[in-house]
């Protein structure tokens, strides 16, 4: 009969070592990443004139969805409209050369490219956003 207080049943006993969760490497070196990569083109465009009217932002939803544009537009407080266009690079551009045109010949449009941000919001489709409160 084996003793039971013996040293050769007794195992020691150890703390459990701690499992620290993996952490992400952060890389300092890479630059921003490019917020529309499945885009050829994106522009953001401020147009002045008769923007205000239901015909006008009807149409130009109508115009963007047809071509299978991605963005956004919004009226601002100076009555003018904030504008981001997104798609194929023909589409993008036929879609300012109707910009330029206006919906009705007597639409006086003025048109011009704005600076990216890179903080614009994307989604999937043309969309009309509640007005610019700043």
């Amino acid at each position: 009969m084996a003793d039971d207080h013996s040293q050769d049943n007794v195992l020691p006993f150890r703390k459990p070592i701690p499992v620290r969760p993996a952490r992400e490497r952060v890389r300092r070196h890479q630059g921003p990443k490019i917020q529309y990569q499945h885009h050829d083109k994106v522009v953001r465009l401020r147009a002045r004139g008769l923007v205000q009217s239901d015909v006008f932002i009807r149409w130009l939803v109508e115009m963007a969805t047809s071509l299978h544009l991605d963005g956004w537009a919004r009226l601002t407080p100076d009555n003018s409209m904030d504008l981001l266009l997104a798609g194929e690079a023909g589409d993008v551009h036929q879609m300012l050369e109707l910009l330029h045109e206006g919906p009705r010949p007597i639409d006086m449009l003025l048109v011009k490219e704005v600076i990216l941000k890179g903080d614009e919001p994307m989604w999937s489709g043309f969309h009309h956003l509640s007005p610019c409160t700043t």
